[in-house]
């Protein structure tokens, strides 16, 4: 026996196309979680990576300013003539330990000892020194017209008499200890040591 077919249309079943409101939620929540995770892992990875670039520059910096430090007279009233006469010797006292540092109107072009380097050297702004006292900007200890060079690089040279102990001395010795650090700001602060002898 046949039954008639209903007069009302049948519904025919549609596939479903994309995803529901809700699943679309989830998805985003998920995906919101793997955004953290990777950033908190990636982005400290990606920032320590410019550490050694840092390390590398300040390293060739600084040896390039020791040597040319130390290339020069251990004291203003050293011989300038081949380095015949040492201060002290002549009556030409040696520079006492509170007077060391740049010479009256001296530019770094003209330095001719090791303690006129004495000072903080910047960059970026003086107030990067702090405390310390003010010797110039960057640029005119490097000689260079490229401030964005070494831009964030902050310089200070310190020169002290030492005794045989290597302490730091107030009195006039025949060994100067020069210590020259690059703070790079956030990238790390390197400190070198050199050493200048009377002779």
């Amino acid at each position: 026996m046949r039954f008639p077919l209903p007069l009302y249309p049948s519904h025919k079943r549609h596939d479903s196309q994309g995803f529901t409101l809700i699943e679309s939620i989830i998805a985003m929540v998920l995906l919101g979680f793997a955004m953290v995770t990777l950033v908190s892992f990636l982005y400290p990875q990606v920032e320590r990576s410019a550490v050694p670039h840092y390390q590398v520059r300040a390293a060739n910096l600084q040896q390039g300013l020791m040597t040319r430090i130390l290339a020069l007279d251990f004291d203003q009233q050293s011989s300038r003539n081949g380095g015949r006469f040492r201060c002290e010797e002549r009556n030409k006292s040696c520079t006492a330990a509170n007077q060391l540092g740049p010479d009256s109107g001296e530019t770094p072009s003209e330095f001719n000892d090791v303690d006129d380097f004495i000072g903080c050297w910047w960059s970026d702004s003086a107030a990067d020194c702090g405390s310390e006292p003010i010797a110039g900007q960057l640029t005119t200890l490097l000689e260079t017209n490229s401030q964005a060079q070494y831009a964030h690089f902050t310089i200070t040279i310190a020169v002290q008499y030492i005794d045989e102990t290597g302490a730091v001395s107030n009195e006039v010795t025949n060994l100067k200890r020069v210590r020259l650090v690059i703070n790079t700001g956030r990238y790390g602060e390197y400190t070198l040591f050199g050493f200048r002898g009377n002779y």
